[in-house]
């Protein structure tokens, strides 16, 4: 039987390096796993295509059960812990991220482009006046502030 060994981190930065990579690892393993079990998202201006075959699926999901597996022992040899992230932080993030790229449709951010026809930048600027709309609710859903009466 093996032991167990234990390294120590001492150092809070290398700890949180160390731990913010291998979440993200995980999480991209999350996501190949989906894709693996057939996972193809639809919506009106982002559709995913699986065209990942019988025979690549299973080899993804076996491999992705062996990587989890060393994360695991990863994990318990240095110590580190699940990094629990509620969904509704996660969606409170997206948004603010993309925030700015929203409001940056309007005509006058536009122009970096190039000249914008005045038609283009008066519905550009309403339409993400509106998308911005959208996701301050999505926000305000998420923070208490909501009535379904609004």
């Amino acid at each position: 039987m093996q032991r167990k060994r234990k390294i120590s981190i001492h150092s809070a930065p290398h700890r949180r390096g160390v731990a913010t990579t291998l979440t993200l690892l995980d999480e991209m393993l999350c996501k190949v796993e989906e894709w693996a079990k057939g996972r193809e998202a639809r919506s009106v201006l982002y559709q995913e295509c699986n065209t990942l075959s019988p025979r690549q699926k299973s080899a993804m999901l076996s491999q992705v059960t062996e990587t989890k597996a060393l994360l695991r022992q990863i994990s318990d040899d240095l110590g580190l812990r699940p990094e629990e992230r509620s969904v509704a932080s996660e969606i409170w993030a997206m948004a603010s991220a993309l925030r700015e790229h929203v409001m940056e449709l309007e005509g006058r951010y536009m122009r970096r482009y190039g000249d914008v026809p005045t038609q283009l930048a008066d519905y550009l600027d309403a339409r993400s006046a509106e998308l911005l709309g959208g996701m301050d609710r999505l926000m305000e859903i998420l923070s208490g502030k909501f009535s379904p009466d609004d």
